[in-house]
């Protein structure tokens, strides 16, 4: 699954594509639901793949590698939480697994709590926002650029929403932690992405007439990045078990203590923001003067990274989630 989401997105989703800004939009969305990925969380009963989280995070992390300028995650993420209410909400459903139709999702802002920011906007993608217990759709509205330069985002409205479903409150659990595990799989895949193009250009670029990679303070850096973003990579995997396991408790009837699932997902975001953010930046800097200019795409990863963390960090910041892990434990 991973080699064949790679050579998908590297056909179909080079850099210069993620530099359009979206702009390959719909055809591009309409090739993704081929591949089966908005729908792979969907039981099979109602159109999608049936699978768990473990594939899950394996695609959002080839999506941040790719710098993908449609809102992939925030579909997987919010597609199971539809079939909640399947009876209504079966024709949207339908077209969203066709590929026919794709959601905008406002995050929650940083600035007041009735803020927020809409990541993948455009003029034909409704909206949906989580609210306490609601999820609620909103009619569509044209994006802009923000930080994040190769995805529209637009700034929240106020307006009534055209629809709202009110989910259980374990429902309404298990779309923050897949949201919240999904983005940070994408954060470590665009961090890792990030380092690979330092490590190539430190191999390449040469002063007195050596590699810079061959001087110790840019290897051993870039070693420590390496290692970090591998810790996260596998803190993500180990979270997405632990919540596929808790998933099949539930389904059996069994409610036993989720305590574990809870400190695995902490952990996993912990360790991929403060690895993610670390390692971009020091691609940046291996970069030298290259590394801030437009023409160097290192800086997109650096914006996306960036992007992610400050989302996560905006429910839970890293202070205080090192302070739950070290009460959990």
């Amino acid at each position: 699954m991973r080699d064949a989401a790679e050579r998908f997105l590297a056909k179909r989703h080079p850099r210069t594509v993620a530099r359009q800004a979206g702009q390959a939009g719909e055809a591009l969305w309409h090739d993704i639901a081929e591949q089966g990925w908005p729908a792979m969380l969907v039981p099979e009963a109602q159109g999608g793949l049936g699978l768990g989280m473990r594939e899950a995070v394996i695609i959002a992390h080839a999506a941040g590698r790719h710098l993908l300028s449609v809102p992939l995650v925030a579909n997987m993420v919010v597609l199971p939480s539809l079939c909640t209410d399947h009876a209504r909400l079966q024709d949207e459903l339908a077209a969203i697994i066709s590929g026919e139709l794709c959601h905008a999702w406002a995050d929650n802002g940083l600035d007041r709590a009735e803020d927020a920011w809409i990541e993948g906007a455009a003029s034909l993608r409704p909206i949906w926002r989580l609210q306490g217990a609601d999820l609620q759709k909103f009619a569509p509205k044209p994006g802009g650029l923000g930080l994040d330069a190769t995805q529209a985002i637009a700034r929240w409205c106020d307006q009534e929403p055209q629809f709202q479903l009110t989910l259980q409150h374990d429902e309404v659990a298990r779309l923050i932690e897949r949201l919240r595990l999904l983005r940070a799989a994408e954060l470590t895949g665009a961090a890792t992405a990030a380092l690979d193009l330092a490590v190539e250009y430190a191999r390449e670029r040469e002063q007195f007439g050596r590699p810079i990679g061959a001087n110790q303070a840019v290897k051993h850096s870039l070693a420590d990045c390496w290692m970090a973003l591998d810790e996260a990579s596998l803190a993500i995997e180990a979270a997405a078990d632990e919540m596929d396991e808790k998933s099949m408790r539930t389904a059996s009837g069994r409610s036993e203590d989720s305590a574990s699932a809870a400190l695995a997902l902490d952990m996993a975001q912990w360790l991929a923001v403060d690895g993610g953010r670390r390692a971009a930046q020091r691609a940046v800097q291996t970069h030298g003067a290259l590394g801030i200019t437009w023409e160097c795409d290192v800086h997109l990863y650096l914006k996306r990274v960036l992007r992610l963390a400050a989302i996560l960090e905006a429910q839970c910041g890293q202070a205080d989630l090192l302070e739950k892990v070290w009460q959990q434990h």
